[in-house]
């Protein structure tokens, strides 16, 4: 059988391209984490993140004479329990106390799993109790719904160790502590109380009777069984042309239909979801739709997880703001930051958070002296010079309201959006306070736990100097955060909500749509 010229010189292309892949799937990094890390290790960690800490922290770097200390001092804490070999969870669960201790809320730990033990329920907050649900979310007991004791120790208790893993002022955010609530041995250990393969509930009814439950952990063989799997998974070599065709499979998620469409609440009221403030600057028919819903007598949207620096919704949104009449010194300034110093940082660092240098406003000397004198005073080798944000260039129109969902998950630009709202007469803030994590991250990897740390690199003020890092705003209206939320209830509360007084009337008072909700 003859192979023509053009034959072989394309199996021998298919051969090459096999071979390249094959050498690619050699050349790539196997990033694994240690799951024990001796007592020198934890050593080395803890040294390489106290030095970042005092590099490229802002938050440090606000009060290095306090934080120094304390942050030696939880070290050298950890330092001294950890003698032996330490579960790499364990450490990243102490690396989060000590980032907390910052009052950093961009302060985060990632590529970690705690597997040391769930519990076996789900807790959700229900005014000042706590309801004990199954998988299914319903009670593990009709007649006895709430619980009151876990292993004998009331759930203040339980609460408590938890919101040591939480920054200010996610502390007092039930959303923010169900995550940690769930990791019981965890806390057990915080607690001083022994590992157990069942855990003890006590529950109670609104008659004050309780009934005592015991339940298993779940177990951990199917874990074990997957790492099997996988350790056999890598003995065997996939053949080039399978992965090929997984390749062709592939579809990422980004390009996948988003969820995110205009739903009605009834015959005036409409609602939104919007997680990625990117995604939306990008997407024109999401935009259409907040377009569309900001022509109702109220708009409902949520924003309880959303993040990104797209300046765009705030911009759209700004047509619910009062008209300012005031001949202040800088009307147009919405807010200042500054970054702190490093070598590798240019000055161009807080572009992405839609700020520009102060030159850019072009006002005199005196005028800008006098617009920031309110502002504390910049150490140069620590901070850069001040940068600054103005106001979206809209004009009010419409006699429509707005109501917003923000919780501690609310980030970056949606801070601002919460911020800005919070003023407006036309606006709702509806959920929990939110973190005032407005800020650029800096990260980084620890060399021996593989642990993702990173934490606030600048620093946000308002117009009138004030630190809103770290500071967070209050919602107009609270309502803790859970997957049911009855929306016509919450356009209830908007209806009952206290009036705003406006910042000044214009020609034409602007008349609330309150009074048509149903």
């Amino acid at each position: 059988m003859s192979f023509s010229y053009r034959s072989i010189v394309m199996l021998l292309s298919v051969i090459i391209f096999a071979s390249l892949l094959k050498l690619a799937f050699f050349a790539v990094p196997k990033d694994n984490t240690a799951p024990m890390l001796n007592a020198q290790e934890v050593r080395q960690d803890l040294y390489a993140l106290l030095d970042q800490i005092e590099q490229h922290s802002a938050f440090y770097a606000l009060t290095p004479d306090k934080a120094s200390p304390q942050l030696k001092y939880m070290a050298s804490l950890i330092v001294e329990q950890y003698q032996d070999m330490t579960p790499n969870d364990r450490f990243a669960a102490e690396i989060t106390k000590l980032l907390n201790s910052l009052k950093d809320p961009g302060a985060q730990v990632h590529d970690f799993d705690d597997q040391s033990g769930d519990l076996p329920l789900t807790l959700r907050p229900l005014n000042d109790q706590w309801l004990a649900l199954d998988s299914r979310n319903s009670p593990i007991s009709n007649d006895f719904p709430f619980v009151t004791h876990i292993d004998g120790l009331p759930m203040s208790k339980w609460v408590a160790a938890s919101q040591a893993y939480l920054p200010e002022p996610a502390k007092q955010s039930q959303e923010m502590q169900l995550p940690w609530l769930k990791k019981l041995n965890l806390l057990r250990e915080d607690l001083g109380l022994s590992i157990k393969p069942y855990v003890l509930i006590t529950l109670i009814n609104d008659d004050l009777q309780t009934q005592q439950v015991t339940l298993a952990l779940p177990s951990r063989e199917p874990q074990t069984q997957l790492v099997e799997n996988n350790q056999e998974d890598q003995t065997q070599d996939m053949s080039v042309f399978e992965f090929i065709n997984q390749l062709s499979q592939f579809e990422r998620t980004e390009f996948q239909d988003t969820p995110n469409q205009l739903e009605t609440v009834n015959n005036t009221t409409v609602k939104l979801k919007i997680s990625d403030l990117y995604a939306f600057e990008l997407d024109r028919d999401l935009q259409q739709e907040l377009l569309k819903g900001m022509t109702h007598p109220l708009l409902i949207i949520d924003l309880r997880d959303a993040s990104g620096f797209s300046p765009k919704l705030l911009t759209l949104l700004s047509r619910y703001q009062d008209a300012d009449l005031n001949n202040t010194l800088a009307p147009n300034v919405m807010g200042f930051a500054h970054y702190r110093r490093s070598p590798e940082l240019r000055n161009d660092y807080l572009q992405p958070l839609n700020f520009k240098p102060l030159a850019a406003l072009e006002y005199s000397a005196q005028r800008l002296k006098s617009l920031t004198r309110n502002l504390p005073p910049v150490d140069e080798d620590k901070f850069s010079p001040w940068y600054v944000r103005t106001k979206p260039a809209v004009t009010p129109e419409g006699r429509n309201r707005l109501a917003l969902l923000v919780s501690p998950k609310c980030r970056q630009e949606c801070e601002w959006i919460a911020y800005r709202t919070k003023s407006w007469s036309r606006a709702n803030l509806i959920g929990e306070k939110t973190s005032g994590d407005f800020a650029r991250q800096y990260h980084f990897k620890l060399p021996n736990s593989g642990l993702d740390i990173r934490f606030s690199s600048s620093l946000t003020y308002d117009a009138q100097g004030k630190l809103l890092s770290g500071a967070g705003t209050e919602p107009d209206i609270w309502l803790p955060q859970n997957s049911d939320i009855q929306w016509q209830g919450l356009v209830s509360l908007v209806r009952s909500a206290k009036p705003k007084t406006q910042i000044i009337q214009t020609s034409q008072p602007t008349k609330l749509a309150q009074a048509k909700l149903n």
